[in-house]
């Protein structure tokens, strides 16, 4: 027969057992709280650069130039299912420069060369227009200036062209710079998942 339980056996068993479940319920509430965390999100319908109906406006570059880190956590992303994958791009090209031999603008907008400009098929040197071209946006370059965006931006362009946060760079202030200085409060905290939502609603 086995011998009675005392009551300091019962009281640490009670204490450890309440320990395990306190334990249980806070790691539960973390991983809940983790897969609906809060990052930083730009709403392009109110971003001054990619916001339809904004013109002869100078480029916001707030997100550029107020980012904590030396190169900024936000960069221009291409939709490519809405490019035109035009010939000439107005989100490429600096379409006020002067034209050059081959009638294209002969300067580009990028200040740091961060879009490639590939040709898709065979080029047709007698009939440039229906020639096609990818714009793909080197990241490792881009530091979200959004000259590209502005550019793209409809009448003119397509508007595929947008800035994003990317969450992986993002050291996610409490207190963002970015967010702090943005003039149309454009950068906000927003589910994790919400990038996708605000880009479906350009």
């Amino acid at each position: 027969m086995s011998e009675p339980t005392t009551r300091r056996e019962m009281l640490g068993r009670t204490v450890r057992v309440a320990g395990l479940l306190g334990l249980g319920g806070t790691a539960a509430y973390l991983t809940q709280k983790a897969g609906r965390a809060d990052v930083w999100q730009i709403d392009p319908t109110r971003c001054l650069d990619s916001k339809l109906g904004v013109t002869n406006v100078e480029v916001c570059q707030t997100c550029a130039t107020t980012c904590v880190l030396p190169l900024s956590a936000v960069r221009a992303v291409n939709d490519f299912a809405k490019c035109g994958r035009c010939y000439i791009c107005p989100g490429y090209y600096d379409i006020m420069s002067e034209v050059d031999e081959e009638g294209l603008p002969s300067q580009k907008l990028c200040p740091r060369d961060a879009i490639e400009r590939k040709p898709i098929g065979e080029i047709d040197p007698d009939d440039p227009a229906n020639n096609f071209y990818e714009y793909i946006i080197d990241e490792d370059l881009c530091n979200g200036c959004g000259k590209c965006v502005m550019g793209c931006k409809e009448p003119a362009g397509l508007g595929s062209i947008c800035l994003e946060v990317r969450h992986d760079l993002c050291l996610d202030c409490n207190r963002c710079s970015i967010a702090a200085n943005c003039p149309q409060q454009a950068y906000f905290r927003a589910p994790a998942g919400a990038a996708v939502a605000l880009r479906e609603k350009r």
